[in-house]
């Protein structure tokens, strides 16, 4: 058994296993800059529209003022209000032209206006609060959220560049001609290195792969070929081939009963994008099978895997296989969340109603006769996510995490200089708010071990474990750090 743990990422993103990190961040404030959509609602008796001055859109862009004094407003003067109103049941969209995302404490702030601060009590100016990636998929982080509002970003989504503000003001709280949520301006405290897509219709795959644990041959205990274990080969666009060649997928190896710790013949995939639950199937399944087609069924060639889903790559959840996808029957291992070779994987299952984390289990019929002694289980060439097109007004995902408290006081942060290497590297810890062991740990492309170090740190505080690498030949290799049950990973590359 092989165990190889890399996140390959962007730019100079670095992302914990664990979903919680502040690596691929900078503590940069950033503000929208564009209104992307304004719908204003109406006054509290719902006949009125918003007062000129208050209906100007381009207040709420930009830098907000943070400020509830009346500075003097002058009816019909839109220069002389700091705000938009949104109107009972309004809504505006802002867009940013740099993704943020999420690091420790109050990650998006929504300023509102209310002449002189009252108590949310006495003045109830309430909104609901989505994020997007894309702009067409949705996830509520505020439920009914009074006046100013900080936000934290939730696993589901740790980054966005839009910010959709609803008006959810009460009318009876408030006098005929009130006009709602006033929207002084939005404020993001972290930029991110995620790279944007280009092409927003199109198929979003994924980017990133952890936890490959490769599992062997059918005839012994070998594992499968070496460039059928590359999980680099899973990641990124589809080859969409099944004609017999190179290998451009990985094996994942079919598990052996004698390690029922582990479960061999696995990978976990990790969208940048956030799918979002939609009608019919959300995510495609690419399994290279040599000389496979549309009228081969299961019976004739047994690979089968079965998906498990998760927003923060910690709790998982079995997804359901499309009702049009090649799904085994029970002869053949079949059951929810299973797929025989290529297929279509339904998310409805899971809380939220989105998805971040695809784990990937091989549960090919070892004993068939269909495989040959050097078959070596589930193939995956590729998996897509589904883009913006034909989606009209959008995916929402449900109501997920607001105002959290500060991430778990065993989260630490990693980084790796100089990188590229030549003789040394220094491992930067910047320590958890408790006292703790850190182990560091290098792995070459097998996921063999080639370098382990240890050392105990206070809390709050920065330490260096320097490392000798001149003796390791050139390659890329995978730089973990372990404590107290989260981990860290990024990659080295050795000159």
């Amino acid at each position: 058994m092989k165990t190889l743990t890399n996140l390959r990422l962007p730019v100079a993103s670095i992302v914990a296993f664990l979903g919680i990190s502040a690596g691929s961040l900078i503590a940069q404030p950033l503000y929208p800059t564009t209104v992307v959509s304004y719908t204003p609602g109406t006054t509290a008796d719902g006949l009125g529209a918003i007062p000129d001055a208050r209906d100007d859109e381009n207040n709420a862009n930009g830098t907000p003022q943070e400020s509830d004094v009346d500075f003097g407003e002058v009816a019909g003067n839109s220069s002389t209000v700091n705000f938009t109103s949104l109107g009972f049941g309004g809504e505006m969209i802002l867009g940013f032209s740099q993704p943020f995302g999420r690091g420790e404490g109050v990650d998006l702030q929504i300023f509102e206006t209310s002449y002189n601060t009252p108590a949310c009590a006495t003045w109830q100016e309430f909104a609901d609060v989505f994020i997007s990636q894309d702009g067409c998929s949705w996830l509520q982080v505020v439920d009914n959220g009074c006046q100013n509002l900080n936000i934290e970003l939730p696993d589901a989504m740790p980054w966005a560049m839009f910010v959709k503000i609803v008006d959810a003001s009460p009318n009876a709280a408030f006098s005929p001609e009130a006009d709602g949520y006033d929207v002084d301006g939005v404020k993001a405290n972290y930029l991110s290195n995620i790279v944007p897509l280009m092409d927003l219709s199109g198929p979003r795959f994924a980017n990133a792969f952890s936890n490959y644990i490769v599992g062997t041959i059918k005839g012994n205990s070998n594992l499968p070929a070496l460039n059928r274990r590359d999980p680099n080969k899973a990641v990124g666009s589809t080859s969409g081939s099944d004609v017999a060649q190179a290998p451009m997928f990985v094996s994942l190896g079919f598990d052996k009963a004698s390690t029922a710790d582990v479960t061999e013949g696995q990978i976990t995939l990790e969208f940048y994008y956030t799918i979002v639950d939609r009608m019919g199937a959300d995510l495609e399944v690419f399994e290279t099978t040599f000389g496979d087609n549309a009228t081969r069924n299961c019976a004739n060639y047994p690979e089968i895997a079965e998906f498990w889903g998760s927003n923060d790559g910690v709790n998982f959840t079995l997804l359901a296989a499309d009702p049009s996808s090649n799904e085994p029957d029970d002869a053949y291992l079949g059951g929810s969340g299973r797929l025989c070779r290529d297929g279509k994987l339904d998310i409805n299952g899971m809380p939220g109603g989105t998805l971040r984390f695809l784990r990937i289990i091989d549960k090919s019929i070892k004993s068939s006769n269909k495989f040959p002694g050097s078959a070596d289980g589930y193939d995956v060439d590729a998996v897509f996510g589904y883009g913006c097109a034909g989606l009209n007004d959008g995916r929402y995902g449900l109501y997920d995490q607001n105002n959290y408290p500060d991430e778990d006081a065993g989260v630490f942060f990693m980084g790796l200089f100089p990188n590229p290497s030549n003789d040394r590297v220094n491992v930067n810890i910047e320590t958890a708010s408790t006292d703790q062991n850190y182990v560091v740990r290098m792995f070459d492309i097998t996921g063999r071990v080639v370098v382990q170090e240890s050392v105990n740190a206070s809390a709050n505080t920065s330490v260096n474990v320097e490392i000798s690498v001149a003796h390791l030949p050139a390659g890329v290799y995978t730089v973990s750090v372990d404590a107290n049950g989260y981990k860290t990973v990024d990659r080295l590359i050795k000159n």
